[in-house]
């Protein structure tokens, strides 16, 4: 049997050892909580940077599947045909309709495809003009900039963490 003055004692170091995890949980609380937001963050970047990567690819594929031997082709004419769309507009609404929500999470601006000749020397920058025509062998590089806003920013609506510019680029060559 236990006597009063051992239950008192005993129930004296239960109630200390409740405090000492109380404190301890809320020093290691908030450490915790920003790991579990980092992991979030991260994931949720990549999401979108994949999400993106995705739709560039689509809207390039769109422009060589549309090329200068198809029904309505997309880009600058190549010799002896005509286009019916040769600014690439309806490359650019494959891009916006491939990357789906992300035109209401952030900023989505779409730069004109730019279609080079098969042997040019250097790569295509954004916003630079079209070299070559859609030409079968001529390669078409569609690309996107995409504000990301970070989630607690979002939340909080206090720009705690600087928005990101994420940009995707992708290359194909005209087969058709």
């Amino acid at each position: 049997m236990v006597s009063r003055r051992q239950w008192g004692l005993l129930r004296t170091r239960l109630e200390r050892s409740r405090g000492q995890a109380l404190v301890e949980f809320t020093l290691v609380a908030p450490m915790l909580f920003l790991l579990i937001l980092g992991i979030i963050e991260l994931g949720r970047f990549i999401f979108f940077q994949e999400m993106l990567g995705n739709a560039t690819r689509e809207g390039a594929r769109y422009a060589i599947v549309h090329g200068a031997d198809s029904l309505c082709p997309s880009g600058p004419p190549a010799p002896g045909s005509w286009a019916c769309d040769p600014t690439g507009l309806r490359v650019k609404a494959r891009v916006r309709d491939s990357a789906m929500d992300l035109v209401g999470m952030g900023d989505l601006f779409l730069y004109d495809p730019v279609w080079t000749w098969r042997e040019s020397p250097t790569m295509p920058s954004p916003g630079d003009a079209s070299t070559g025509t859609n030409d079968r062998g001529e390669f078409v590089t569609v690309f996107v900039d995409f504000t990301y806003r970070p989630l607690v920013s979002e939340v909080v609506d206090v720009p705690i963490l600087p928005d990101i510019t994420i940009r995707a680029e992708s290359t194909l060559v005209v087969n058709y």
